[in-house]
């Protein structure tokens, strides 16, 4: 099946071919990670319904936000440093930084850990004004340091290249959500959705520390600081900044919805945005071994090979994308009645954010491209400006049409992040990132026109 789609795909093209194989195993273990999450939110769902869906919601934003912050960018540096140093097997290096980097971050998440347990019921009633969810998120700090880890470990594997490594932790955790809401559920505990989260990110945390300190064999190495906490943080934090700019795009919705309506509506409005990543599920196999191929191309300046993979990519990414894109819109009450009844309300906000993500699919690895290409510092000006146009139309629409309203700032943002980031990748590096069918048709055409 594999050779088929390669060849179809890419005919003969073996950059292209590579990156399609490659990216079937990272898709195996991604689509894995996926049915464990679906089976949680599945769960959670049926079960106990919107209001504790979106009681978890806001409880995992808080948690997110706050692990982006104890991390301080050091899980990007480490993946960095360890893919610049697994080649010489220099495990001194690697075991100086990854320690480095956990004494850093397992102070800054005890600290956050603290900080939001005593400030929770201010978070709870004044600004979610919820005061209910305080509880809720009391116990969220007790996954606080655990959750950090599994990143800080996570990271590590990628920049070994161990893709199952980096991501296996991410179907594990909800899995084992699942099994413990569903024991707790038929135990008739008083222990709902967090306090099952909390204990399968404390279960999960145990395996990673495990698997990780066997498979880098760090005992190997020799602890030999040479960076002071400082040094550190200089290289570290332009990559939290990153990090945050994608948070703020990925759950600004969620946040404001939190702080102007009900709980059931951000739980409704949750479960639309995961359903809705159905359709860029690929573009997410295939982001995980982008970054290594567009650097050397570009590197070797060799555009023409980085151009046929990119095109041929997306049109992957397209054909695989529209079928289940055009399920979701045209059948979205369907799909969310499998969840429950009162679920259906959000069928106008699951078509929106479908969209969105089409056209994030058909766009590639944009984001990827520009950032192995030396054009960071411009793409973050794109999130940010994009981030905050986010907020804006959110803060406008989320309190006069609720969820309705997040989807639209929410695809909205999508849409102009990825096109504005198409047309500086073509401009600057004469690089096409959208594949629409005819467009190579189009191309040509314009070629021949240009040179007449």
């Amino acid at each position: 099946m594999i050779k088929r789609l390669t060849s179809f795909f890419h005919k003969g093209d073996k950059d292209s071919s590579f990156v399609l194989k490659k990216s079937f195993l990272a898709l195996a273990v991604r689509l894995g990670g996926m049915i464990s999450q679906y089976l949680f939110i599945f769960i959670v769902a049926r079960l106990y319904g919107p209001k504790e869906q979106g009681t978890f919601t806001l409880c995992f934003t808080v948690l997110q936000l706050f692990a982006i912050f104890s991390q301080m960018g050091l899980d990007n540096r480490l993946t960095r440093i360890i893919a610049a140093h697994r080649d010489q097997a220099d495990a001194s290096i690697i075991k100086t930084t990854y320690l480095q980097s956990l004494q850093l971050t397992l102070t800054a998440s005890s600290i956050w850990a603290i900080a939001t347990f005593f400030a929770a019921p201010f978070i709870a009633g004044t600004v979610f004004s919820k005061p209910e969810l305080t509880d809720e998120l009391q116990q969220t700090c007790m996954a606080f340091v655990p959750f950090v880890l599994i990143g800080l470990n996570s990271a590590g594997y990628r920049g070994f290249k161990n893709m199952t490594g980096f991501m296996i932790f991410k179907a594990i955790q909800p899995l084992l959500s699942a099994i413990l809401l569903l024991v707790l559920f038929y135990m008739k505990s008083n222990w709902g959705v967090v306090h099952a989260y909390t204990f399968a990110t404390l279960g999960t945390c145990l395996i990673s520390v495990i698997t990780w300190w066997r498979f880098s064999k760090m005992k190997e190495g020799i602890y030999q600081p040479t960076l002071n906490w400082n040094q550190m943080l200089s290289e570290s934090m332009p990559m939290m900044l990153t990090g945050s700019m994608f948070f703020i795009m990925g759950w600004t919705d969620n946040i404001i919805l939190g702080i102007f309506r009900p709980s059931e509506e951000v739980g409704l409005y949750d479960v639309a945005f995961k359903l809705s990543t159905l359709s860029a599920i690929v573009l997410l196999a295939i982001n995980a071994i982008q970054a290594p191929v567009f650097s050397d191309l570009y590197h070797k300046k060799e555009m023409g090979r980085l151009q046929n993979i990119i095109i041929k990519s997306n049109r992957l990414l397209f054909f695989t994308s529209l079928p289940l894109t055009l399920v979701l819109c045209f059948f979205p009450e369907t799909i969310l009645g499998f969840l429950g009844e009162d679920f259906k309300g959000a069928w106008i906000a699951l078509i929106l954010l479908s969209i969105g993500n089409f056209v994030n699919s058909i766009t590639g690895s944009i984001g990827i491209l520009l950032q192995m290409s030396g054009h960071q510092k411009q793409y973050n000006k794109i999130i940010t400006s994009t981030a905050i146009g986010s907020i804006i139309l959110n803060l406008i629409l989320v309190p006069k049409i609720g969820l309705v309203g997040a989807a639209i700032s929410s695809s909205s943002a999508k849409i102009i992040q990825n096109l504005l980031s198409v047309a500086y990748a073509k401009k600057n590096l004469g690089i096409l990132s959208i594949y629409l069918p005819g467009i190579e048709k189009l191309k040509m055409f314009r070629n021949k026109n240009a040179t007449k």
